[in-house]
């Protein structure tokens, strides 16, 4: 297994370069760096847009628990992205949106066929990625996890505006739309890193838990956020008939449940009625309430930690559930 070199460092150094933002941002780069046309295009439109790059750092910080900086570790890590990435695209298809991260979505620039297109390309480079150097445990963990995720679009696409949905089934969903990828990049990482199957399942569930949080917290942004900050029009879940938590907890209540009850049941929504909404979940405490439930996920998930080595990377990974708490955009 190549151990990567950085500038000669010691070997923190070396940990730190290798989960560096801009160091995965050059990686990208250069795994994208063949396309061309159209498809070369929509990549570096994608690269110039950026992004938290949440999912190859969980990746990165997770093998690093276990093991040293290799090629191995950022090639599963850039699956990771690239996944991510075409998930992205996927989903402004499907929601129709216009905007990511404040700029034009790939369908709004180069239209739907185009942007299938982009989307399952970056699928086949993850699979590129991990077929090319033998990571055949990463990638039927990124198979299993697109699964997953494609189901749970599908789910999600027959159950809107379904006023009947369950918060459990509601929780479901979000594991297969977002909280399993988080999973499959721990798990990617811990794997290189050498780890036991029990260490793997270990950090699986933090990866598990904090996308759950996660998808949770979006879900009161959408709210609560402020478009321009957040990139995206606010209320696109409601909008869409999205139900999320929020939403579950307003329909439970004894007072203003069925007055949004009926205002679902008619699938559109003024402006006044969405700040009305608004309105209702602060003054009655549920977006507190909201925000309490992802804090139990997150407080979950850096339970999972416990038991594994107690380095600077198990820290790095608690203080990522930590700022998760934090997170306003």
């Amino acid at each position: 297994m190549e151990t990567i070199t950085i500038r000669n460092a010691e070997s923190e150094s070396a940990d730190n370069a290798l989960a560096s933002i801009e160091n995965i941002n050059q990686a990208l780069t250069d795994t994208l760096s063949d396309s061309r046309g159209i498809i070369g295009e929509i990549c570096r439109n994608l690269l110039k847009a950026g992004g938290k790059r949440i999912r190859p750092l969980l990746t990165i910080h997770s093998g690093l628990i276990f093991g040293g900086p290799t090629r191995d570790l950022l090639d599963a890590a850039l699956a990771m992205e690239l996944v991510h990435m075409a998930s992205l695209i996927h989903d402004d298809i499907i929601d129709e949106s216009s905007l990511r991260r404040n700029q034009p979505s790939v369908n709004r620039l180069w239209g739907n066929q185009a942007a299938v297109l982009g989307g399952d390309y970056l699928f086949a480079k993850a699979f590129s990625v991990l077929a090319e150097k033998n990571l055949i445990f990463n990638l039927n963990l990124t198979v299993q996890a697109i699964q997953a995720m494609c189901e749970g679009e599908i789910n999600q696409a027959a159950e809107k505006f379904k006023l009947d949905l369950t918060k459990e089934e509601y929780v479901e969903r979000i594991v297969q739309k977002t909280a399993v990828l988080l999973q499959c990049s721990c798990k990617s990482g811990a794997f290189i890193g050498a780890a036991t199957q029990t260490q793997i399942e270990q950090i699986g569930g933090y990866g598990l838990n904090l996308g759950i949080a996660f998808q949770i917290v979006d879900d009161i942004l959408d709210f609560l956020g402020d478009s321009a900050v957040m990139g995206k029009p606010k209320h696109e879940d409601l909008t869409q008939g999205n139900l999320t938590l929020p939403a579950f907890l307003l329909l439970e209540h004894p007072q203003h449940g069925p007055w949004f009850k009926d205002l679902i049941g008619r699938k559109r929504f003024s402006m006044e009625e969405l700040a009305q909404v608004d309105k209702i979940l602060a003054g009655t405490g549920m977006i507190q309430k909201s925000f309490a439930i992802a804090n139990s996920y997150i407080e979950k998930a850096k339970q999972c930690l416990a038991g594994l080595p107690d380095n600077s990377e198990r820290a790095t990974l608690m203080e990522m559930a930590d700022k998760l708490k934090k997170r306003t955009c």
